[in-house]
Order: structure tokens, then C-alpha cells, then sequence
């Protein structure tokens, strides 16, 4: 499922973000002989031998192996799905913040180049592809100016990259937790917990978005690429939170496991979806689509 992420970026992506997902189950199935560590040692040298690049290695131990683990470890203790997601997510930016500063110090900052020109590559690469199949016809002169442009949209790229990748951990976060929680529930094990589809966040979390937005309106580069960055993150948690309706409705409705594979479909030919997602999870904070929340005004969560 990782490896996928090298051949078939968008699909590897999507797959990669479950990765976590098997060895968080063997944590918790058989946590006294740490068989999910012992299963992230094994699938970290199985990367290693097929990837042939200790990079991948440690790609692999910091975004799925270590997560999973730990994932795993606190569902088992009985964390809320928040703390969880916040201290998954600390691991994933901590671990790879330490490896990347041990390269820059080994290399003398010569990495910074090498990621800096990988990032241009693919920066180059996904222009290329979306002006060849863009949606809608672009004329000539409107793609010699796009082309013109590219230097200024790469470096508006990097200045948005943390949020992305920011998201993207949180993302992966939210995607172990729910995925774990909700296979435990059908198999009636860890039964205390109540899952994604009794998650939210806390209704005040929606003025962040609002501040978020707020400074998209100030003419001043820095406010609007820090409102984008924070937007990127906090539409992340709402995506979560939408998944979360979702998931509740199609209990509800007795759904199986049909909808879901339609869904990871729809999702995988239109990413756009998330943000009808993150769009439900923000309206959920008024509508309270489950009708979960106490009758009387409370800031607590819902675990």
C-alpha cells in the first residue's frame, strides 16, 4: 500500500493514508508481545528491499509505521480520538522535523537543495500535466503566460507547502484513529468507545476558520498565505468531522461496505470531494446534523 505512492501518486497517496491501519490492529490485538512493532520492523525492511532507498525507509517508519503503533497503543489505553490525532500527528512532524535536520547538518544544507529541486520537479511535472488535461481549452496566449508565471506560482507553492503537509498529517491521523476505532466496533472489541461518528470538534474551533477566512481579505501577502496555510489545516479537522456525518448517516441507513468502496472511488477520480466533507463538518458546528451534542451549552467533547 505505501510503495504504491512511487508508482501511482494519487492512488499510493490515498492507499498510503491506511498503511498505519494493520499494524495499529496488531498492537492492540497483542500488545504484550508487541507484535505491531514487530511488524513495523518487518515492513520497514520489506520497503527497504523493494525500494531500494533508505529514504523511503524512513518515509515509511515516520508517516505509517510509527504512527500505527502508536495509534494502535492508545486506542488500547482508551485515548479520545483527539488526543490521539494530536499526538500521532506531533510524532509524524517531530520524527521527520529530526530527520530533516540531521540531513541538513550531514549534508552542510545540501539537502535543502535536493528537496527544493525535487519539489520543482514535481511542481513542473503537475503543471505540465493539468495544462495538458485542463478541463476547459486554454488558449495559446493565456499558456505562454501561464508558463511565464510558472517561477512566481512555484514559489506561492512553497509558501503554502506547510499547510499541505501539515494537513496531510493530520489527515493520516484522523484516517488511522477512524479506520481502527470502527473496525473494533464491528468486531464488538473496545466497545467504550464510540467511534468517528460520535466525534466532534469543539464548536469555538469554527472562529479559527473564521479568522482564517478573515485574513484571506487583508492585502498583505504574508496575512493571506499564514490565512491559507491555517485554512489548509483547520478544513482538514472539518474533513474529519463531515466523515464523521457520514459515517453516522450511513449506520443509520445500514450501509456496507459497498458504499464506501463507491465512495474511495468518487473521491480518488475527484479529490474535491474532501471539501464538500470539510463543508458538512463546518455546517455540522450549527445544524448538528447526529444530534449528538448536550441539550445545554457545553464545550466538552464527544469521544
Amino acid at each position: 500500500m505505501f510503495l504504491g505512492v512511487t508508482n501511482y501518486p494519487r492512488v499510493g497517496l490515498f492507499l498510503a493514508l491506511f498503511s498505519g491501519v494493520p499494524l495499529a490492529l496488531a498492537q492492540i490485538s497483542h500488545h504484550r508481545q508487541q507484535l505491531g512493532l514487530g511488524a513495523m520492523v518487518l515492513s520497514g525492511a520489506l520497503v527497504e528491499v523493494l525500494a531500494h532507498s533508505p529514504l523511503w525507509l524512513i518515509f515509511y517508519l515516520a508517516w505509517a509505521g510509527m504512527s500505527g503503533v502508536l495509534t494502535g497503543e492508545l486506542i488500547r489505553r482508551h485515548y479520545p480520538i483527539s488526543k490521539i490525532v494530536a499526538m500521532v500527528s506531533l510524532q509524524i512532524a517531530g520524527f521527520s522535523s529530526f530527520i530533516i535536520s540531521l540531513a541538513y547538518f550531514k549534508t552542510a544544507g545540501h539537502i535543502v537543495q535536493v528537496l527544493q529541486k525535487s519539489f520543482s520537479d514535481s511542481f513542473h511535472l503537475f503543471l505540465a500535466n493539468y495544462l495538458k488535461n485542463s478541463p476547459t481549452p486554454i488558449s495559446p496566449s493565456d499558456l505562454i503566460l501561464i508558463k511565464q508565471m510558472e517561477p512566481q506560482l512555484f514559489q506561492s507553492f512553497l509558501a503554502i507547502l506547510p499547510g499541505f503537509l501539515l494537513s496531510g498529517i493530520v489527515l493520516t491521523a484522523f484516517t488511522q484513529v477512524s479506520v481502527v476505532d470502527e473496525f473494533l466496533l464491528k468486531k464488538s472489541q473496545l466497545t467504550s468507545r464510540k467511534g468517528i461518528s460520535k466525534w466532534y470538534l469543539p464548536d469555538q474551533m469554527v472562529f479559527v476558520f473564521i479568522i482564517a477566512l478573515a485574513l484571506l481579505a487583508i492585502p498583505h501577502d504574508f496575512s493571506r498565505t499564514l490565512g491559507i496555510n491555517i485554512l489548509l489545516v483547520i478544513g482538514t479537522i472539518y474533513i474529519a468531522q463531515g466523515a464523521g456525518v457520514i459515517t453516522s448517516y450511513t449506520k443509520s441507513r445500514s450501509f456496507g461496505l459497498w458504499f464506501w468502496i463507491v465512495t474511495s472511488a468518487f473521491i480518488l477520480i475527484q479529490p474535491l470531494i474532501l471539501l464538500m466533507l470539510s463543508v458538512v463538518g463546518i455546517l455540522d458546528v450549527w445544524l448538528d446534523f447526529r444530534k449528538i451534542r448536550p441539550p445545554k451549552e457545553s464545550t466538552s467533547e464527544t469521544d
